[in-house]
């Protein structure tokens, strides 16, 4: 027996050593979560890593910010969300960490000369991804209360080969800020060195004070590249930035599989259709408890949710182009459980919305159609994957899911599934999901249809004869672009005049560099610029505020 237990990842980590851009406005806090365009935020959603093909997997995460922060830094392997290794990573004001993924034979491993902080700290050659996570029996502690068959470990009915470690997808979620004047200055760094990680190690529950941690601020970006050094190409993407995710510190010590994403608010904001839409999730998961639930879990369904997928294909034959897209669904861990059909006590197993399917041999599937079309607006409508899971014919079955175009296998992705593409060697798919099977409501009746997804497309290209007796290779990566749809009861979108701000509308707060005056009357609070504000009276309409001075008001 070799199961998997709550600290099972960072023990073995251990033993190696001995949206700002919304086009919506301002969210303030506790609106909800949300996909921040700008592309930085609490969390960060990396679509996939590999070590497949000759391919190494590059990373990097900066703190945009002048804090000190504490975060987590998972990997899951991409069948069926299962953990190979996570840990604690701290990151002193502007500083930025990374990192790599490479092969080790037999599965995968992750490598740094970064000189941030780690607990625990990761070996100089590197710390091996490990399959405690789907090995093994299921015991109380892999169980996720009040989910029945929803498991954080044990046999999950696929493979326990360490090979499975060798492609997934990871996150990396803010757990805080650190305010402690002493952990602020073992952190930070002097003369690019932290000044004493030491003093990290061995931080226990309960040491929450200590750090005097403080809620997740933001501020989180970054990066991740698939390199074949053999060929010289680099598919490069950004993460899914979540802002807004949690209201308060969820610092866990190292060793304990949480935060997760289980561990936020309850609320989302998502722009769709010309206005805001504000969702409360409360109650709507289905299990959970004040730490962790699955509210937390729909809010994020609903900022990813999609109802169609789409972006091109290149399969040009003088170009010996390829293409590969990877579809990656974060949030279907939380959804799915594992249903043996030779366990009688599975039976009862079924998936939480959005999902619909259980997970054993072949995956959970979720039935797709597709329609693609060439540069010419022809169409065709595919009949099936190929291989097909069994008794399915177009379905993602995966956590982190590979298409190949025409064989292309850019990727060798081990599961992967192929779209043969017939007459066209150029043009675009829409993958779309079904909109009675695929949905979840919130509490004010707000349907939202499709399933939450991440994801990228990569294509390849040949140059034969780039100079004499010389091959030129290339490679470029490109984001998925989605449609959604929201019905039920939601709000109309503005018109009109309905669309600009209430001119009786009034601040409750300001955005620096502009400052909240209230005074008497009918209006009582304005926005002013701290510019607008002197410390003796001004020309026209002034009103005095203690801290900045006089200010004009607007009007």
């Amino acid at each position: 027996m070799n199961n998997f237990k709550r600290k099972s990842m960072c023990l073995a980590l251990a033993a190696g050593i001995g949206v700002s851009g919304m086009a919506m406005g301002a969210v303030v806090v506790n609106d909800g979560v949300y996909v921040n365009a700008d592309g930085t935020g609490q969390v960060l959603l990396y679509p996939y890593y590999t070590t497949r093909a000759g391919m190494d997997t590059y990373l990097s995460v900066i703190n945009t910010t002048s804090d000190v922060k504490a975060v987590k830094v998972r990997f899951l392997e991409s069948r069926n969300s299962r953990e190979v290794l996570d840990f604690n990573l701290y990151l002193s004001p502007y500083d930025m960490w990374t990192a790599a993924v490479v092969d080790t034979g037999t599965g995968a491993k992750v490598i740094t000369a970064d000189k941030s902080c780690t607990t625990p700290a990761i070996p100089a050659d590197g710390q091996a991804f490990v399959n405690y996570a789907y090995t093994g029996t299921v015991d109380s502690e892999d169980k996720i209360p009040g989910a029945p068959g929803i498991n954080i470990g044990g046999r999950d009915g696929e493979t326990q080969s360490l090979d499975r470690t060798r492609e997934g997808y990871f996150e990396i979620i803010e757990m805080g800020v650190i305010k402690d004047k002493d952990y602020r200055e073992y952190i930070t760094h002097v003369d690019g060195v932290p000044d004493d990680c030491s003093k990290l190690q061995g931080l226990k529950d309960g040491d929450e004070n200590k750090l005097d941690i403080h809620s997740p601020r933001g501020g989180l970006a970054g990066s991740a590249s698939l390199i074949v050094p053999a060929y010289g190409t680099d598919f490069s993407y950004d993460p899914v930035a979540l802002d807004n995710f949690s209201n308060h510190e969820i610092w866990h010590e190292a060793g304990w599989i949480e935060p997760d994403l289980r561990h936020g608010i309850d609320k989302s904001v998502v722009f769709y259709d010309q206005r805001a839409v504000r969702s409360n999730w409360t109650n709507t998961g289905g299990y959970g408890n004040s730490d962790a639930d699955k509210d937390s879990v729909n809010a994020v369904n609903a900022v990813l949710m999609h109802n169609s997928v789409i972006n091109e294909f290149v399969l040009d034959n003088v170009t010996l182009s390829g293409t590969d897209w990877v579809v990656t669904m974060p949030t279907k861990r939380y959804s799915v459980p594992i249903k043996d059909p030779d366990n009688d006590s599975h039976d009862s197993h079924t998936a939480f919305p959005p999902f619909s399917s259980t997970f054993w041999e072949n995956g959970a599937c979720e039935p797709v159609d597709i329609e693609y079309w060439d540069r010419e607006e022809r169409q065709h409508v595919v009949g099936g994957f190929s291989p097909p899971p069994p008794g399915v014919n177009n379905a993602l079955c995966w956590e982190a899911n590979v298409i190949t175009f025409n064989d292309s296998n850019i990727l060798s992705s081990a599961h992967s599934v192929n779209i043969a593409v017939q007459d066209f060697q150029n043009g675009w798919v829409r993958m779309t999901f079904d909109e009675d099977l695929h949905n979840q409501v919130s509490r004010e009746g707000h349907f939202y249809h499709g399933l939450p997804l991440i994801g990228f497309m990569v294509q390849d290209f040949v140059n034969n004869n780039a100079a004499p007796n010389v091959m030129a290779t290339y490679g470029g990566s490109f984001q998925h672009k989605f449609t959604t749809w929201i019905d039920g009861n939601v709000p109309p979108p503005c018109e009109g005049e309905q669309c600009e701000p209430s001119p009786n509308t009034e601040p409750t707060s300001c955005l620096w560099p502009s400052v909240l005056v209230t005074v008497d009357g009918p209006n009582n609070n304005y926005c002013v610029h701290n510019s607008d504000c002197k410390k003796e009276p001004l020309n026209g309409t002034t009103e005095k505020d203690g801290k900045y001075g006089y200010c004009n008001l607007p009007g």
